[in-house]
């Protein structure tokens, strides 16, 4: 289990990474970083404030923290076209790696809703 668990590790650094590499400076990748880990993470609450307070050692920080993640989440600049798209060629590459993909088969198992609630 444990080289399980340290394969998800490394392979989370990697993907972690990678992304990092297109955001604009080390706040914007820390935060990236703290946000997706928090939103893999096995917590009950997944917004910015449960996600900060897992992560924050010192609670005299918290606040400081917290008000970094929410900027980084409503007012930071950068590119997130580059980011969905590094993100998928390393789910690309991750697929690819036990099987050339030949074909995607896309189904939309969606329906149109009927007034204002669906089964």
């Amino acid at each position: 289990m444990q080289h399980h668990e340290a394969g998800m590790e490394a392979r989370a650094e990697e993907f972690l990474g990678r992304i990092g590499q297109k955001l604009r400076n080390k706040n914007q990748r820390a935060s990236f970083s703290l946000y997706a880990t928090g939103l893999l993470s096995t917590a009950e609450r997944k917004s910015a404030e449960p996600i900060v307070a897992l992560s924050c050692p010192d609670p005299a920080g918290l606040d400081a923290a917290h008000q970094r993640m929410l900027h980084f989440l409503a007012e930071a600049s950068w590119d997130d076209r580059s980011v969905r798209l590094e993100a998928a060629r390393y789910a690309l590459e991750q697929i690819e790696e036990k099987e050339i993909v030949e074909a995607w088969i896309i189904d939309d198992t969606g329906f149109l809703k009927k007034e204002t609630h669906s089964i």
